[in-house]
């Protein structure tokens, strides 16, 4: 992500163009956020649609609505552009009729879909359907090959609360800027990955603890005082459950704070203003002293933080 790059916000609506035009514009206006695709509209002469886009570097979310309509993706699509990303479909409004594969999937409120572009797929719904359309890149997810095709449960447990997170993630599209923006797009693929863990891999009450932790850390790393004890004070755990959840994972309460705030540093010296200073950024970071900065984000990127500011 350079600092050329900046965060997007852009709503679209094919009902102030005139007849005949909205099937067109928006076979360009999609292809143009999703790549390579056909369209078979319900009622072109007629058709109406619209979306609201929250973009930041390869950080896409999309909040669509529109008319019947079907975008498929064929082999011959596939070989034009090999882009192999994978989208999350969350309907809010009407069913989303996925096919790839072989398999067919019926995506209603309540539930999410996973599609790969690197395979040929068809995505079809009836007039007024609501959804969200998130990016996500090849690799992201823990998923098997030929699994792709995939159908989620947000209607409770933690795919509930990464709905939530998407909805909210929209709604405040206005009051966050590119880095708030990147921050809670990487925790919504984080736990999108525990979302489809096997359950004997990770269970209910430690993903739940984990994911706790990891939101709250994301949110409040920026304070100096928040250390281990008082992430489980927070949550009402025992600092032994928030050990144990996350060393699941292969990290601790201190690592995942150490690392944490490391990567928001490491955004900010690349994003910040050249006035700015490193002590200021540490501290920004939630970082008490400078020399321990320094230590810390050399052992993690291999580089000082004045060297990854002149990169």
């Amino acid at each position: 992500m350079s600092l050329a790059e900046t965060y997007v916000v852009e709503k679209t609506d094919t009902a102030v163009l005139s007849a005949g035009e909205p099937a067109d514009f928006w076979a360009e206006h999609v292809c143009r956020n999703h790549g390579t695709l056909t369209f078979r509209f319900a009622a072109p002469a007629t058709f109406r649609g619209g979306t609201i886009l929250q973009r930041y570097g390869e950080h896409q979310l999309i909040d669509f609505w529109s008319d019947g309509i079907v975008y498929a993706r064929s082999p011959k699509d596939v070989r034009s552009d090999g882009d192999e990303s994978v989208r999350l479909l969350v309907p809010a409004a009407g069913t989303l009729h996925l096919s790839q594969d072989g398999v067919n999937r019926r995506i209603r409120p309540g539930q999410a879909g996973l599609v790969t572009k690197a395979r040929p797929f068809d995505l079809a719904h009836s007039r007024r359907a609501r959804a969200w359309v998130m990016n996500l890149p090849a690799g992201a997810l823990p998923q098997d090959e030929g699994t792709d095709c995939m159908l989620l449960d947000f209607g409770q447990g933690l795919g509930s609360v990464v709905g939530n997170m998407i909805a909210q993630l929209g709604a405040q599209r206005r009051a966050v800027d590119g880095t708030a923006f990147t921050s809670v797009y990487d925790t919504i693929i984080e736990l999108l990955a525990q979302c489809l863990r096997p359950r004997p891999e990770l269970p209910d009450t430690l993903a739940a603890v984990d994911a706790a932790v990891r939101d709250h850390v994301r949110r409040h790393a920026t304070d100096p005082e928040l250390d281990p004890a008082a992430i489980a004070r927070a949550l009402g755990w025992s600092l032994r459950q928030v050990q144990l959840a996350l060393q699941r994972s292969g990290t601790s309460p201190a690592e995942l704070l150490r690392a944490t705030r490391l990567d928001m540093a490491r955004r900010l010296l690349r994003e910040a203003p050249a006035g700015r200073t490193i002590a200021d950024i540490a501290h920004t970071s939630g970082f008490r002293s400078l020399s321990a900065f320094g230590a810390s984000f050399k052992a993690r990127f291999g580089m000082t933080p004045q060297d990854a500011r002149g990169r």
